[in-house]
């Protein structure tokens, strides 16, 4: 005897309350995003105004407009990552220090649940802190990750003296130094100066990982 089998559908109520949830989720998404982009705005502009540069004067120093920097400083739009490194050698501070936002003041022993994460929105490059943050900090060090096939874009070049050091961890990357283009797989290390514009590029299939630490010569020095 044939037994009739019911397909399971889902009723109205668990699709509204399926609905519900994802409209949750998006909008607990969009809040954290928002409150992130807020962060480092007021962050960049707190920098800014300590040390007495004009919005007009950080824009020519980044070399971008004034609007952008005046809608990244009102956390309406979040910066990518290259333009984060653009801001912060307009101010000759580190990245990290922009990223940290209101995590508080810097210290010098950072727990893990206080290192600065940011994913740059349009590359997919996650860039997680791992040393302590301090304005009077010579060496960063900071763990990158990158989808496959992507590329950081063109950083600009560090002050006069900067170095960075590249360990990978995962993966294939290309890096770019100047006019000079190299590659690098898991285990591979490489010291460059990073007083020119570089890029880093994804030239496997998966993901890539690596470690990066940048040693900074002390204000005082800088050209």
């Amino acid at each position: 005897m044939a037994t009739s089998v019911k397909s399971k559908r889902p009723s109205a109520l668990g699709t509204a309350l399926a609905v519900v949830r994802t409209a949750t989720d998006l909008a607990s998404n969009a809040g954290t995003a928002l409150r992130v982009a807020q962060s480092i705005g007021s962050t960049i502009k707190a920098t800014r105004e300590v040390q007495q540069i004009s919005l007009t004067d950080l824009a020519k120093r980044a070399g971008v407009s004034k609007s952008v920097v005046s809608r990244i400083e009102a956390g309406l739009t979040s910066p990518t990552a290259v333009m984060l490194a653009k801001l912060a050698e307009g101010m000759t501070v580190s990245m990290s220090a922009l990223l940290r936002g209101d995590l508080g003041p810097p210290v010098h022993i950072q727990i893990a649940a206080e290192q600065p994460i940011y994913q740059d929105p349009k590359t997919g490059l996650v860039r997680r802190t791992l040393s302590p943050v301090s304005p009077d900090a010579l060496v960063e060090i900071v763990h990158n990750s990158l989808p496959a096939r992507k590329s950081t874009g063109k950083f600009p070049a560090h002050s006069l003296g900067t170095q960075e050091h590249i360990v990978v961890q995962v993966g294939k990357i290309e890096v770019t130094v100047g006019k000079r283009i190299f590659m690098l797989e898991a285990g591979d290390a490489a010291q460059f100066a990073a007083d020119s514009v570089h890029a880093v590029r994804n030239a496997g299939t998966k993901k890539a990982e690596w470690l990066l630490v940048i040693h900074s010569l002390p204000r005082v020095l800088r050209k």
